[in-house]
């Protein structure tokens, strides 16, 4: 019995798809008159739906055994207890407290930090805006101005 068709395209494997969902009764309208097209198109997904569905006929159709005693599924709990949880919880507060206590410690006294002067070194240039815009980034830093440099006033060739 050959139940997968050898055509692989994504059409038939839609239409497979299809044809189980309209066996068990879940299938769109708009979707059975896709799959009723693609199987008046298709051979191999036509017999595919034929092969299918007497399948399906044939287990409906079959009686219902009883089992000889009831299928039991044990509910254990493997998972960790909650005194080790607890424990785990209570040395990480520990760690990450220490570790914070020995950064704080490190931090340096702020009588040793000293602010060191900032010198910026602004360049002149022939652009007033430039200049202005320079000058108003540099409004707080005290700004240091360099001397023009000598061959600013020649042009290239």
């Amino acid at each position: 019995m050959k139940l997968v068709p050898p055509n692989n395209s994504f059409l038939c494997e839609r239409g497979r798809e299809w044809v189980s969902l309209r066996l068990d009764g879940e299938l769109s309208e708009l979707a059975q008159k896709m799959l009723d097209s693609h199987l008046a198109r298709c051979a191999d997904c036509k017999a595919f739906e034929q092969q299918v569905s007497g399948i399906a006929r044939q287990l409906r159709a079959a009686p219902v055994g009883q089992l000889e005693r009831p299928i039991e599924i044990p509910h254990r709990r493997r998972g960790i207890p909650v005194r080790v949880l607890s424990m785990g919880a209570a040395a990480a507060s520990v760690a990450a407290a220490a570790v914070g206590v020995v950064g704080f410690l490190s931090l340096p006294s702020s009588s040793s930090l000293q602010a060191a002067p900032l010198i910026v070194a602004v360049q002149p240039s022939g652009n007033d805006d430039l200049r202005t815009l320079r000058e108003m980034r540099a409004a707080g830093l005290k700004p240091v101005v360099l001397p023009p440099r000598r061959d600013r006033g020649r042009q290239r060739t």
